[in-house]
């Protein structure tokens, strides 16, 4: 059997909730973003059920930890292929042991998780200095970004603190994915390139006076492109104004 879900966080524990309940033998568990279907395999889908995620939600905050299920939600926004079925078995282990599953870096159920866990939070980390915004025409500030992991939850909540008093949108281009705040208010909303207004006339001024002091600044016998790209990989570069 195979559980195909939405793709969602509550969709994924509501199906967790299933296995434990239906007692079925589950080979795989799949979102249906990605899911491509055969004729050998049998399928179940699953619809979200807030209170049955909810519940295992709580299990695993008192069968196993709060740290536990931080490291499950990292592992879940992965978005690492099998990282379902990874986590599963991580709480099936979690729920025979206890709290001490995070001990055991010897057991590879437990890697599986820990190891996707750590690269979300490493990555999030970062993108808290590399995150760029830019003004635009209708005096909202944008930041593209394009990370390998999903992590616009756990990065948007530092800017919704220290950006109170503006109007932004973090735009996981990638992912169509925005947190867009108003000042007030905060939400997570899937969201494309259509229809984004151009940058401000400011804007373009301020960027390209930073510039001009990045290049500036630099002492060039000791610009290293190789150390650069050690602290921080190209692939972020492309919204970086000054490698712009």
């Amino acid at each position: 059997m195979i559980y195909i879900y939405d793709g969602t966080w509550d969709c994924f524990l509501t199906a967790i909730h299933h296995y434990y309940y239906d007692r079925q033998d589950v080979a795989d568990m799949e979102s249906s973003v990605s899911f491509c279907a055969n004729l050998i395999d049998e399928y179940r889908e699953i619809n979200t059920d807030i209170d049955k995620a909810k519940t295992v939600e709580q299990a695993i905050l008192t069968k196993i930890s709060s740290e536990s299920l931080d490291n499950i939600i990292r592992c879940f926004f992965s978005e690492i292929k099998g990282c379902e079925m990874s986590i599963l078995n991580y709480i099936k282990l979690g729920f025979k042991i206890g709290s001490k599953i995070d001990s055991m870096l010897g057991t590879q159920a437990v890697l599986d998780v820990l190891i996707p866990a750590r690269k979300v939070k490493v990555e999030s980390h970062r993108m808290l200095g590399l995150l760029r915004f830019e003004l635009l025409e209708n005096d909202i500030y944008y930041a593209p970004i394009q990370p390998d992991h999903n992590i616009i939850t756990f990065i948007a909540p530092h800017f919704k603190s220290r950006f109170a008093d503006q109007n932004w949108v973090i735009h996981d281009i990638k992912r169509n994915l925005a947190a867009l705040y108003n000042k007030k208010n905060m939400i997570i909303s899937y969201m494309d390139l259509d229809n984004i207004p151009d940058r401000h006339a400011d804007e373009l001024k301020f960027q390209s006076l930073w510039k001009n002091y990045f290049n500036h600044i630099a002492i060039k016998s000791r610009i290293n492109p190789k150390l650069q790209k050690q602290f921080v990989p190209k692939r972020y570069w492309k919204h970086l104004t000054e490698k712009k």
